[in-house]
C-alpha cells in the first residue's frame, strides 16, 4: 500500500518536554509543517491530566522529565486508565537519550517512534508520516 499524503492542518499535536527552548523549537518545526493545533505541556503529569479532556492526534514526548518521565507517561497512555483518552494515540519520543536500555524500554512500552535530539524538519516529518501511515494500515486490515 502506497503511503498517503498527510493533511497536517487537520491534526492536533501534543508536545511534552520540560525544556521550554526544546518545546519552542519543536513547535516551530510543527508550524512549518502547517500543523493545525499544537498543545504544549511541561511534563508527563500535566500531559496525563490534559489527556483526560483532550485527545490529540499525535504526541511528541521527551523521556527525561520529572515528576513523571516519558516512559511512565507512555505506560499510562497505553493503559487507558484514569480517563485517559485513546490509548492508541501515536507517541514518538524526542530525546537525547539513545542508550540501548532506554530504547528497549520504549519499544517494550509500545512507543511508535524514537528520534534523537536535535531533530531536523525532514526527520520529524518523515517520522510523523511513517507512523501515521503505519497506523492507518493497521486500522484498515
Amino acid at each position: 500500500m502506497a503511503p498517503r499524503e498527510i493533511d497536517f492542518e487537520k491534526l492536533t499535536f501534543l508536545v511534552v518536554d520540560d525544556q521550554e527552548y526544546v518545546r519552542s523549537l519543536i513547535v516551530q518545526l510543527l508550524r512549518r509543517l502547517n500543523v493545525g493545533r499544537v498543545i504544549e505541556e511541561t511534563d508527563g503529569a500535566s500531559a496525563l491530566t490534559l489527556l483526560r479532556t483532550t485527545t490529540p492526534d499525535f504526541i511528541l514526548c521527551d523521556i527525561k522529565m520529572d515528576p513523571v518521565d516519558g516512559l511512565e507517561f507512555l505506560r499510562d497512555v497505553r493503559s487507558g486508565r484514569d480517563g485517559i483518552g485513546d490509548p492508541r494515540v501515536p507517541v514518538v519520543f524526542l530525546t537525547s537519550d539513545s542508550e540501548r536500555a532506554t530504547v528497549m524500554a520504549a519499544i517494550e512500552n509500545e512507543v511508535d517512534g524514537y528520534l534523537v535530539k536535535p531533530v531536523s524538519l525532514v526527520d520529524l516529518k518523515s517520522k510523523i508520516v511513517s507512523v501515521l501511515n503505519k497506523r492507518r494500515a493497521l486500522t484498515w486490515k
